[in-house]
């Protein structure tokens, strides 16, 4: 992996040192390049001219096809969406609920896990349960306490893959083991993993997973993608839905919804400049190598885990074990306030962290262009703060 080549191809590394991929990650020159050349074919030719038409149909089937090779599943099963958001309430929307249904999930959720579920509960009567962790608990205290949320009304577990105020990988390899033998669905919020650790959805057996195409894909906002698992794909009812979403040709008078295609949840025209941002993003990662990207993420986080936790008044809240870790490394400073923190490093260093809330901290996104000489700016900075 040849990282000073990489980082040419990122033009805000130049005078940045970027540690926010979690939120939206630095786009490479060759992915707004390529957004560029969609608008300017649009702008110079037309938008519906036949073969700008055509051009755009062949976009969008590349990136159906590059999402479906990201979560290694069968390109049936996969749509192109335009965040994780909205796959997750694809999903969540097109459940038949029963009033007592019940929804597990835990108390370190971002809010686009806990706005959809507890809405869903709201209007259906559904129960919501939720799970309270402890950032030290291991895998297996995580798999127990869901467990025993478990009745027989528990319908789904949904919780997120990676914890986005920890970093915390959650063992849902394990959690499916679990509910795939009491007839639960599992529904990941993959915010933090896609193109940040391997996906395999043939392999894992979740049932549904969503991701965005802006993070740790380095694509552009308004992209993202969304798995269904073949089986489910006919009890998921479109909420909001067009012409796409029934058989063709169309006919008023004998009405005949699509049921096996995920075609049927797209509502209307999509950005297709930034489905191309989005198709060149993947190109990239897959470049790179989504196992090497990894393990240099690993690796990069234990490297800063280590430094910031030698500073006196800082505490580490992300995971040390390396099974346990992704490239989100959060830590807290004594006396300090994570916003302020968060200010500091970027006046006096340029260097772009954020805060998150639950447990409060400081959050550094470590990507594979990162540099262990960033780490050590971002520890010297917080050492110079304390």
């Amino acid at each position: 992996m040849d990282i000073a080549d990489i980082r040419s191809q990122i033009p805000v590394l130049a005078h940045t040192a970027y540690m926010n991929t979690g939120w939206s990650g630095p786009p490479p020159r060759r992915v707004a390049q390529a957004m560029k050349d969609r608008i300017d074919q649009e702008l110079e030719q037309g938008p519906i001219m036949p073969e700008v038409l055509e051009a755009g149909r062949e976009i969008q089937a590349q990136a159906r096809a590059a999402a479906a090779r990201i979560f290694n599943a069968t390109v049936d099963e996969v749509l192109v969406t335009r965040n994780t958001t909205e796959g997750l309430n694809i999903v969540l929307s097109g459940l038949d609920w029963n009033q007592g249904d019940e929804i597990i999930i835990c108390d370190m959720e971002h809010g686009s896990v806990i706005a959809p579920a507890q809405l869903v509960g709201q209007r259906y009567g559904v129960t919501v349960k939720v799970v309270d962790l402890d950032v030290q608990d291991s895998s297996e205290t995580i798999v127990n306490k869901i467990e025993a949320a478990f009745t027989p009304k528990t319908r789904m577990v949904f919780i997120s893959h990676i914890l986005y105020a920890t970093g915390r990988r959650m063992p849902a390899e394990e959690l499916r083991r679990l509910t795939k033998d009491k007839g639960i669905l599992l529904m990941l919020d993959g915010a933090q993993t896609g193109g940040h650790i391997e996906l395999d959805m043939a392999r894992s057996g979740f049932d549904f997973y969503s991701i965005p195409g802006q993070k740790w894909l380095l694509g552009y906002e308004g992209s993202g993608a969304l798995f269904i698992r073949r089986e489910h794909l006919e009890r998921i009812h479109p909420a909001h839905t067009g012409g796409r979403g029934i058989a063709r040709p169309a006919d008023a008078h004998n009405f005949q919804p699509v049921a096996d295609s995920m075609e049927k949840f797209l509502g209307g025209s999509v950005s297709v400049p930034v489905q191309a941002a989005f198709l060149e993003a993947t190109r990239f990662i897959e470049e790179v190598g989504i196992k090497n990207i990894e393990q240099r993420n690993l690796d990069l986080a234990e490297s800063a885990k280590a430094k910031l936790s030698e500073i006196p008044g800082v505490t580490v809240t992300s995971p040390s074990e390396r099974r346990d870790s992704s490239g989100l490394v959060s830590f807290a400073v004594a006396g300090q306030e994570p916003d302020s923190v968060v200010e500091w490093l970027w006046e006096n260093h340029k260097l772009v962290v954020r805060q998150v809330g639950y447990p409060a901290a400081i959050r550094a996104s470590l990507h594979f262009f990162n540099t262990e000489e960033e780490i050590d700016l971002l520890a010297g900075g917080v050492r110079e703060l304390t």
